[in-house]
């Protein structure tokens, strides 16, 4: 790349293109706003990179990882700054950090992430969410964070002088972004960053990653979070992955003279600046499930349980545990299979009562809500209308016809995920923007991703001169798998992907005066605590 066309800001370290009369890179090249760009004298720099960490209020449930994971992680970045001498180190939080919409708070106050209309109770239910987030349920981690760099720079044996964090938009944490209020609370309190001070050449950046250069310009104004991160000495460039999840993005139609999106279309930025990237801000159909049905049920049936004044807390922590089964329907499949059981043990009929009635409910309003099958194709809309006079029919047949018809429908999908490709296809690969075409001029070889909780890596050969590598950092967060035979269990799933380019001191170093590494590092744990959570109510051991 030609370096008298480019302009690395000091103070943001953005690399900016400048176009001049000479003609700035090929016809078909297309630009990012905001790439990272290191200078030739630069220390060593590392880069690690986790996604998914999805801290919730805990009203659904509390399934985030403990203060001794965190004290953990810690002590593996201070090791690789040690080993390798690091001067900078770069923290990339990959989307869906909190999680708005996984909370009981919707339900309890009857409004909805898609119902961004009532503008008052909005507002108050995610203000609400993003407290309790930060300073009741998960005060521990954002103080780390936001110490993470004294720390290192304090330790006699690092010699960081930097470490930059930074956090991307993700398809949980959008609701933020509705509410000036609760973003600035996010940024101040959560992040440790005070927004009068964020730089006006950043938010310029960030103003032309979302189309308008004076989007954020107001210095009382908290920016939106980048929706990608990139760094040419480190070779990398990621997202969080919704853009093509058509679940969980918005499609848009073409009209007013502005175009149309949908994720079949892939990867295009200059019409999201358009668009003001309403795909990603908007709600869409996975919340009406998330929100609408899921949490919505373990809090009607926790309070209607609580009611009865009945108490078992391997229910309880069933319960709770809900929203670690991916996909959705997989938890529902699972407390239905717990009712079958309670039910041939000829106990507990009141609990399966309450649980199977306030699911039909729940599905029922569900299928009756407007924006369920707004957000939903055509086929779609046609299959959830059959589905909900199916249930209706089944309910007024009796004997539970309507709860074996839900029960089957989720076994069926229960199965079908099971041998569903897990992978990328190579046609899929070739559409990431590292890999694109248009974006060669900057050379990424790592194309990194979260969203899809399904840690995998592949080697894809796009024609390029040097070798690629798509990563999926999957979840950092506990999850329920099912057993091989039969049965759950749960286990904690984290992985990292840490990148380096450092200073070659090598007898190669005239050669290659850089040393460019990357590598991933998968933790898989499981343990006492987690298999006897029915009995213990903890995940982690206490230390």
């Amino acid at each position: 790349m030609n370096d008298e066309l480019i302009n690395i800001n000091k103070q943001t370290g953005v690399l900016q293109r400048i176009v001049n009369a000479s003609g700035f890179g090929k016809k078909d090249d297309q630009f990012l706003e905001m790439i990272g760009d290191a200078h030739e004298k630069r220390g060593n720099r590392l880069c690690v990179s986790i996604s998914d960490i999805h801290l919730t209020d805990g009203t659904v449930g509390f399934q985030n990882l403990s203060k001794y994971t965190w004290d953990a992680f810690y002590d593996t970045l201070k090791q690789r700054c040690i080993t390798y001498q690091i001067d900078e180190l770069v923290l990339v939080l990959d989307g869906d950090i909190v999680d708005m919409i996984r909370s009981s708070k919707w339900a309890e106050n009857n409004i909805y992430p898609w119902q961004r209309e009532k503008t008052a109770e909005f507002s108050a239910v995610v203000n609400a969410i993003i407290k309790d987030i930060v300073k009741k349920e998960h005060s521990y981690f954002f103080d780390w964070l936001q110490n993470l760099e004294t720390k290192l720079k304090e330790d006699k044996e690092t010699k960081v002088k930097q470490v930059k964090i930074v956090v991307l938009l993700g398809n949980h944490d959008k609701e933020l972004f509705c509410d000036q209020k609760a973003l600035k609370y996010f940024y101040e309190k959560g992040l440790g960053r005070k927004v009068v001070e964020i730089p006006k050449l950043e938010r310029k950046a960030l103003g032309r990653m979302y189309g308008d250069e004076q989007m954020f310009t107001n210095t009382k104004q908290a920016p939106y979070l980048p929706f990608y991160f990139g760094d040419r000495g480190f070779r990398f460039f990621t997202t969080h992955g919704q853009w093509r999840d058509k679940e969980n993005s918005h499609s848009v139609k073409a009209e007013d003279g502005k175009p149309g999106w949908s994720a079949a279309d892939g990867w295009n930025i200059e019409t999201w600046q358009q668009l003001k990237f309403s795909p990603f801000l908007q709600p869409c159909f996975g919340d009406t499930v998330a929100a609408g049905v899921l949490s919505t049920f373990i809090y009607k049936v926790k309070k209607k349980l609580k009611e009865e004044k009945y108490k078992d807390q391997r229910l309880n922590c069933i319960l709770d545990e809900l929203d670690l089964y991916r996909p959705t329907y997989a938890a529902l499949n699972r407390i239905l299979h717990e009712t079958s059981n309670m039910r041939s043990e000829k106990r507990k009929h009141k609990a399966i009562e309450i649980i199977e009635k306030t699911l039909y409910k729940c599905i029922i309003d569900w299928l009756s809500w407007p924006y369920t099958y707004q957000s939903s194709p055509f086929f779609r809309r046609i299959g959830l209308k059959l589905a909900k006079r199916i249930l209706e029919i089944m309910k007024s047949l009796g004997h539970g016809l309507e709860i074996k018809a839900i029960a089957g429908l989720m076994y069926v999908l229960t199965l079908l995920t099971r041998y569903q490709r897990q992978g990328v296809s190579f046609s899929e690969m070739k559409r990431f923007p590292s890999f694109m075409q248009a974006y060669r001029h900057y050379n990424f070889q790592i194309h990194g991703e979260g969203h899809t909780h399904h840690p995998l890596q592949e080697e894809p050969n796009i024609g390029a001169d040097h070798p690629s590598t798509y990563i999926n950092f999957g979840t950092w967060r506990d999850q329920i798998v099912q057993r091989k035979k039969q049965g759950y269990r749960r286990r904690g799933v984290l992985r990292a992907l840490f990148i380096l380019d450092i200073v070659n001191l090598t007898e190669t170093a005239n050669k290659i005066p850089r040393s460019f590494d990357y590598f991933v590092e998968d933790i898989i744990h499981w343990g006492d605590f987690k298999d006897a959570m029915d009995q213990t109510g903890r995940a982690e051991p206490k230390i």
